[in-house]
């Protein structure tokens, strides 16, 4: 194969994760309408798998479904769904990698994990003017709730195969440049 042909046919696959209320689904809007990337969300795959089982698409409840399915079929369930849709993308994003499986089988895929990140004070504001259904009420109880969740899903160990961190704790003006530099960095053209 010449060098042509594979530059052709390779893939360029970024996963993306990021705390409760970091912007992660600004960035992964972002990346797919100035970069052209195609995207699953991972918490799609889930509340699809919910609302098959008949439950409301509630935080306590999608954590009991990825549980039950990543028990029964394995760690990798849902990531290899995602990585089995993506396939045949030449710019694939994943977007809500949470889960050391998730990460490591995008890295096994050659793919790079892009974190966001933002000041817990800020993310927790951020949420309450989403208005979302079953968020928490106070910031105790959101550090609390986040506490519990980072432990159940494993996420300080997920961190561990991060690529790059990209902070949003100003002006979206700013976190899009701060994307820019990332995609540039990363030879991504628009």
């Amino acid at each position: 194969m010449t060098k042509k042909m594979k530059k052709e046919t390779s893939q360029t696959l970024i996963g993306l994760m990021g705390t409760i209320g970091s912007g992660k689904t600004t960035a992964s809007n972002y990346i797919v309408k100035r970069y052209k990337f195609k995207r699953i969300i991972m918490g799609n795959l889930v509340r699809a798998k919910a609302r098959k089982m008949g439950l409301e698409t509630t935080r306590e409840n999608l954590l009991k479904v990825q549980k039950y399915y990543r028990e029964k079929y394995g760690q990798e369930y849902f990531i290899h769904l995602a990585l089995e849709k993506t396939k045949k993308w030449k710019r694939a994003l994943i977007d809500g990698v949470r889960v050391p499986a998730d990460a490591i089988e995008i890295k096994k895929a050659k793919g790079k994990i892009i974190l966001i990140d933002a000041r817990p004070k800020l993310r927790f504001e951020r949420l309450k003017r989403r208005k979302r259904k079953g968020y928490s009420k106070t910031f105790e109880e959101f550090k609390r709730e986040e506490k519990l969740e980072r432990k159940f899903i494993n996420f300080n160990v997920t961190l561990k195969y991060v690529d790059y961190r990209i902070e949003n704790n100003t002006t979206k003006e700013k976190f899009y440049q701060n994307i820019d530099k990332l995609m540039k960095k990363l030879n991504i053209k628009e």
